[in-house]
């Protein structure tokens, strides 16, 4: 097994596993056998090109979402923003009343995958929503642009001012599209490239504090400003 099959299986068994498809459904699909299918997940199997094109199609998402490995050379190559794959986000659900944790991984060619709401961090394919799309970097900001894998209506934008010092945290918008009430909303996240302690103090930087409340109203507009 190397690497990269790992790699390729693991992206879709999580996409297959996100389309709640069995394995013997998504087998029947691309005319593969249980044990094929179970063989290419395990990265046992080096896929062919036009078997990882129907496996992309029967799962309804592009090619690129498989294969967005990165290379040694890509990973500490990211300008202005955070050097890490993995960034860890964080917002406040009033709804719930709980801090929500989020995992950010960007791969190769300017793409990035979202776990939304991720239980362990060490298994992010159990999150409870799944986006991807892509990074934009540039000198001062970077920009996500995402999309649901589940619902083709949902997207979500994620926009933060890059740090001065690449290992600290930062705060930024989570902008899209809220389930329960179906509305646009945008919401106060901190980005960081490890993870935080889900805390009280955690919990102060998420919510709405009254200096954000009266730049709301000065502005008419929800802005997010780094402060310590």
């Amino acid at each position: 097994m190397n690497d990269f099959s790992a790699y390729v299986g693991g992206r879709i068994r999580l996409y297959r596993q996100m389309k709640q498809y069995t394995i013997a459904t998504l087998a029947d699909m691309i005319h593969k056998s249980k044990s094929t299918l179970s063989k290419y997940e395990n990265g046992e199997i080096t896929l062919d090109i036009v078997t990882l094109l129907e496996i992309a199609r029967a799962l309804d998402i592009g090619v690129q979402q498989l294969v967005d490995y990165p290379p040694e050379s890509e990973k500490k190559k990211r300008e202005g923003f955070f050097p890490e794959r993995q960034i860890f986000v964080y917002f406040y659900d009033g709804r719930r009343g709980k801090i929500v944790r989020n995992l950010l991984e960007t791969g190769t060619d300017s793409t990035a995958t979202f776990y939304n709401d991720v239980p362990d961090l060490s298994h992010p394919e159990e999150c409870r929503n799944l986006y991807f799309g892509t990074v934009d970097y540039y000198d001062t900001i970077t920009n996500f642009s995402l999309d649901s894998q589940s619902n083709r209506i949902e997207r979500l934008t994620l926009c933060a001012a890059n740090p001065f010092d690449r290992g600290e945290q930062v705060l930024g918008m989570l902008s899209g599209l809220s389930r329960y009430p179906m509305l646009p909303v945008s919401i106060k996240c901190v980005l960081s490239p490890k993870p935080l302690p889900e805390n009280a103090e955690m919990r102060e930087k998420l919510i709405l504090s009254p200096k954000d409340i009266k730049l709301i109203r000065s502005l008419n507009m929800f802005a997010v400003e780094q402060r310590g």
